[in-house]
């Protein structure tokens, strides 16, 4: 999830086979991985309560730094995270049949997967992408959060709640909050449009399509 990104300012692109490119008329949308296409705190929650005894549950984790409530550290956090990609294998995605339901979105724009994953997990990261079958154009990882408004994206499809105020005030940029319990309390804000599950995506990003033109 988008919450976990590093704040260095790198990037690193890798181009996919699966898309053809589009017009460039049409929209250039970022999507990211943790939280939106793979369930990753799921596997994440347990880890954490077979190393630390805990009972930790997804709807537990309310807020973008959720760690601070518990008896957890902040490293131990995003080191329990990685090694969650380490099994990667046992990471659902987010929703069933997320391949069919992402590809819904195609007819929109170019589609790269945008992520914050660590350099380590890069590899497992494309490989969950591939084993589900999920289409897109490139596959891109940022290390820090905010870096991600400055890659030129027209959409964002992201759970990360710090990332949409960037967004709402960027001149081209429209954000898609796909709901997580941890953002759930976010605001709103003008050019965040909120989905509660891929099936909304597409007609939001007709809405944002429309506004553009």
């Amino acid at each position: 999830m988008s919450f976990l990104l590093r704040l260095k300012p790198h990037f690193r692109a890798r181009v996919g086979k699966q898309l053809p490119k589009v017009s460039p008329s049409k929209l250039k949308i970022a999507v990211d991985l943790d939280g939106v296409l793979a369930e990753s705190m799921l596997v994440w929650c347990e880890r954490a309560n077979k190393e630390f005894g805990t009972h930790l549950k997804m709807e537990d984790l309310d807020s973008w730094s959720s760690w601070k409530r518990f008896a957890i550290s902040k490293d131990d956090f995003y080191r329990i995270l990685d090694e969650s990609w380490d099994e990667w294998r046992e990471i659902p995605p987010t929703e069933p049949e997320i391949a069919e339901k992402v590809a819904r979105i195609e007819k929109f724009g170019d589609l790269d997967i945008v992520t914050g994953r660590s350099k380590r997990t890069v590899d497992a990261a494309r490989s969950w992408v591939d084993s589900q079958k999920i289409r897109y154009r490139r596959f891109v990882r940022v290390l820090g959060w905010r870096d991600k408004i400055l890659l030129d994206y027209d959409v964002y499809i992201d759970d990360a709640p710090d990332l949409m105020p960037l967004i709402s005030r960027n001149p081209t940029a429209w954000g898609v909050l796909y709901e997580r319990p941890w953002n759930r309390s976010v605001e709103s804000m003008p050019k965040v449009l909120k989905a509660k599950s891929w099936q909304r995506v597409p007609v939001l990003l007709k809405r944002i399509q429309a506004s553009k033109t």
